[in-house]
């Protein structure tokens, strides 16, 4: 077989070139939304031109004319995007400006904040501490002045259920005697002297209501005493078949201070422990154990533990606020039964 002859300046027709096959993406990238697309069957033909010559050049194709335009399209995108970087960067920037300047704000409020919380802080702890001194020093000054009105009515004595049948005040002066001196077992006319004797300063209740104390008060100190220290160890005494009972006329703040104490005074008679009030107020208790002083509910609680009493749990009475509801003439508040 002979040598096939080939004709200079022709092209090869054994397969199609790989740069005529590439697709271009000019398309992809800057090809306007609203121009249809060209089909791909036009896009190969295409590529498939045949080659143009110029008169001193080396023949170009037209996938290199594509190349050279898609490097054109990249570089200008590029170009774009770093002016966009640029303008994106400057605007947050700017935004992180002002945030940082609105956190230097709040920080100097915050600050400001804390320095005022700190000042009321401490000028609470001084109020407070002030205050509790001064609630400390008035229940002190009410404790003072419940012993002082208690000392101006040491020599009083307080009677209870005689009927009220006396038309006047010496006659009343008589009863009393006569009830003084069976009690200390005198002669029924031994003298008494009185300083005065009267009823309670209320008016006198409906009929058939108890009749009200009767209040006296003697010159002599000791004579009271004696005549009080009779009337307990005596079980009962009477006057024309009544049933009379004698107490020391206290003030109605310690009285109220008393009645409040009514469940550990229970206690200490039901487990027959010997006790006392303490002047001003307070609790005198005599046991085997030794003697101890009760003032507060702290002195209830260690009592307890010392004697092993059952536990016991009421409220502590305020010596200010029964001393100030009873100066001021108002009705005391409820107190335990």
């Amino acid at each position: 077989m002979g040598k096939v002859t080939k004709t200079p300046g022709t092209l090869k027709t054994q397969g199609t070139d790989r740069a005529t096959d590439t697709s271009s993406l000019r398309h992809f990238l800057i090809a306007p939304h609203d121009s249809p697309a060209a089909p791909p069957e036009k896009m190969a033909d295409d590529t498939r031109l045949p080659l143009e010559q110029g008169p001193d050049s080396s023949p170009v194709s037209i996938a290199d004319t594509t190349e050279t335009q898609d490097t054109a399209d990249w570089l200008s995108l590029l170009r774009n995007l770093k002016e966009a970087n640029a303008a994106l960067h400057t605007s947050i920037m700017a935004e992180l400006q002002h945030v940082r300047q609105d956190i230097q704000g709040l920080s100097h409020r915050v600050d400001t904040l804390e320095q005022g919380a700190d000042a009321v802080r401490i000028a609470q702890e001084e109020a407070t501490t002030t205050l509790q001194l001064r609630s400390s020093q008035l229940c002190n000054m009410a404790l003072n002045l419940a012993d002082l009105d208690n000392r101006g009515r040491r020599s009083n004595l307080r009677l209870r259920g005689l009927p009220e049948t006396e038309m006047s005040l010496a006659q009343l002066a008589g009863i009393l005697t006569a009830i003084f001196n069976a009690l200390l077992e005198r002669p029924e006319t031994t003298a008494v002297d009185f300083a005065r004797a009267h009823r309670a300063l209320r008016p006198k209740g409906p009929t058939g209501s108890p009749p009200r104390d009767v209040v006296c008060c003697l010159y002599d100190f000791g004579l009271k005493e004696d005549i009080l220290r009779k009337a307990r160890e005596t079980t009962h005494f009477s006057y024309e078949g009544t049933d009379l009972q004698l107490f020391p006329n206290l003030s109605p703040a310690t009285l109220a201070y008393r009645r409040a104490l009514k469940p550990l005074t229970t206690l200490l008679r039901d487990q027959k422990i010997r006790y006392r009030w303490h002047v001003p107020t307070g609790l005198a208790v005599i046991s085997d154990h030794g003697s101890y002083i009760v003032h507060s509910p702290e002195d209830v609680a260690l009592l307890s533990k010392e004697l092993q009493l059952p536990p016991l749990q009421f409220p502590w009475p305020d010596p200010l606020a029964l001393y100030t509801q009873a100066a001021r003439g108002s009705p005391l508040a409820p107190l335990p039964p």
